[in-house]
């Protein structure tokens, strides 16, 4: 796939780093159940998400993925628990399709 510098990069390796942004994505659920920071993970894949984002294209599911991943944000109340971990699915679902979609 051509990225937005006119360079080359390898189908194989945009996926795996999906495949590395989807279990990050994943791993805020025990993060958040075992009381670590994982607002501090969040914000930082929500910042890399965006720029593996404009690097391939304006798929508009990274759109989506982002905006999904910052309201994850505003669930941080104990009782907020079960619609955080339903966005973590939706966030995964949509790593999938912008998989699906190279």
């Amino acid at each position: 796939m051509i990225i937005k510098y006119n360079i080359e990069v390898d189908d194989a390796a945009i996926l795996s780093n999906l495949d590395r942004v989807g279990n990050r994505i994943f791993k805020l659920l025990p993060d958040r159940e075992e009381g670590k920071d994982w607002e501090t993970s969040l914000r930082n894949l929500i910042i890399e998400v965006g720029g593996m984002g404009s690097l391939l294209s304006d798929h508009v599911d990274f759109f989506h993925l982002l905006c999904k991943m910052e309201s994850l944000l505003s669930l941080n109340k104990k009782d907020d628990f079960m619609d955080f971990r339903k966005s973590i699915f939706e966030c995964l679902n949509l790593v999938k399709k912008v998989k699906e979609c190279l």
